[in-house]
């Protein structure tokens, strides 16, 4: 039985790590919470831009808001790491920037259903939230794994597939890092 304390990592932990989505998971975790960690006043001056080798790259629109936040950047961290774990992010930097717009596209493929939408949960297993108590990291993981596994299933039928030979996701009829064929379907 798992014990409530195990984090998320530990749970999801050998899952993740045999298909490397621990680091691209982690990525979008910390991006899809910044609006939840810094409150709505501060996300609407603020947006996150990306995530590289742990530090999170923050874009803010005026010079007085990056001061302001550079005074909170240790309250900033300390609740990614209460609700993602120690290892979730080990800085954050501010510049100003402007803020890009998204293509409309992009937002039917939103991590976050959007409202009065429900992911497509039937293709997740479920089980494998079951030791997830947290509800903030349950809602995020729920629809991010649904989003994967939908990415995963366009794959395939676009004509990718798993070598035989290294195990890599290729497309084509054979392998170009080690010659393998593709997996049978």
């Amino acid at each position: 039985m798992l014990s409530r304390q195990e984090s998320i990592q530990g749970l999801l932990g050998g899952l993740l790590k045999n298909r490397q989505l621990l680091p691209s998971m982690r990525r979008v975790m910390v991006m899809r919470m910044w609006e939840q960690v810094v409150g709505g006043v501060v996300a609407e001056k603020s947006w996150p831009e990306k995530v590289v080798d742990g530090v999170l790259k923050i874009g803010v629109t005026t010079h007085a808001w990056v001061e302001e936040l550079n005074l909170i950047k240790p309250q900033i961290i300390a609740r990614y790491r209460q609700l993602l774990g120690r290892s979730a992010l080990k800085d954050v930097e501010f510049r100003v920037a402007r803020r890009k717009a998204r293509p409309e596209e992009k937002a039917a493929i939103s991590l976050r259903p959007l409202p009065g939408q429900t992911p497509p949960l039937q293709h997740v297993p479920l089980q494998l939230f079951d030791g997830v108590t947290n509800p903030e990291v349950r809602s995020l993981l729920t629809p991010a794994f649904a989003r994967l596994r939908a990415e995963r299933e366009r794959k395939r039928d676009d004509g990718w597939g798993r070598c035989t030979g290294c195990h890599r996701i290729i497309y084509g009829a054979q392998c170009p890092n080690c010659g393998g064929k593709p997996e049978a379907a």
